[in-house]
């Protein structure tokens, strides 16, 4: 399904019935990412996946990133939703995180998976260097998807790895390092302290992506907020070993209440 912003198409998956739940995913992602949650949860309440602005289906690649909250909040409007749960991987726990703040009466709750806010000068560096591999054509997504997968914890013969060197094909690499660049100069750490929902940070513990350091300084910002590390998990625990993070989620959000009408028509 398909629903219009500012002139662009945005690609969203729309399953169940209930009190709503809305996955972002990280970048490069996609909706589709989010297959296990989708199966899982939408037996017992609504579950949304949304294409961020240049993902997936989604058009929309001249939107900056600290205006993707406005298209999620969009979407929600498109939809007929008042409050939902959010529950978003890297990026998209940035874009969650915004949305929580700016538009706190949206956010019930918000699950922040392997995010960070800032990096260490070294830290920079290096992801900008890796990032950087981005700009050398065919080649160089091959080494940059090779050396971010190593990153990730990923192993090379597992589903996970092939699944997301076969997704090169289709993707823009310069498009990405460029909004790479953005999510790396903006600083949402004043904005983040606004955040009033309960908050769920939930890491992997072998995510070489993602310092420790990132999860302890966002615990330290937000005044509601639990923590769950996945200690045998790197920075995909939802495809790594999505029964455990079904459950995290299970224990943190809101029991929803199920058999609820649609407030909108999308089907």
């Amino acid at each position: 399904m398909f629903f219009p912003h500012d002139g662009h198409q945005f690609h969203f998956t729309d399953d169940g019935e209930g009190d709503a739940l809305l996955f972002l995913h990280g970048l490069g992602g996609n909706a589709l990412n989010w297959t296990y949650q989708r199966q899982h949860f939408a037996s017992r309440q609504r579950v949304i996946c949304l294409d961020l602005p240049g993902h997936g289906k989604s058009e929309g690649k001249e939107i900056a990133f600290l205006d993707f909250g406005e298209v999620v909040e969009a979407l929600l409007d498109h939809l007929g939703i008042d409050r939902a749960a959010v529950c978003g991987l890297s990026k998209g726990a940035r874009v969650g995180l915004q949305l929580a703040a700016r538009s706190p009466d949206r956010v019930n709750a918000m699950i922040a998976v392997n995010a960070f806010l800032h990096l260490s000068p070294s830290d920079e560096a290096a992801r900008f260097a890796l990032y950087d591999e981005l700009l050398r054509g065919d080649e160089g997504k091959i080494d940059w998807a090779r050396r971010l997968l190593t990153q990730m914890a990923v192993p090379e013969d597992s589903r996970i790895h092939r699944g997301f060197m076969r997704s090169l094909e289709t993707l823009d690499g310069p498009y990405i390092r460029a909004l790479f660049q953005q999510i790396m100069d903006a600083d949402q750490r004043p904005e983040v302290t606004g955040v009033r929902c309960p908050t769920l940070l939930l890491r992997g513990g072998k995510d070489g992506l993602v310092p420790a350091y990132c999860h302890d300084e966002l615990q330290a910002l937000i005044p509601d907020c639990a923590s769950v590390v996945l200690e045998d998990c790197g920075h995909l625990p939802y495809l790594e070993s999505p029964g455990r993070f079904n459950l995290a989620l299970e224990n943190f959000l809101p029991r929803p209440v199920t058999g609820q009408p649609r407030q909108a028509t999308t089907r």
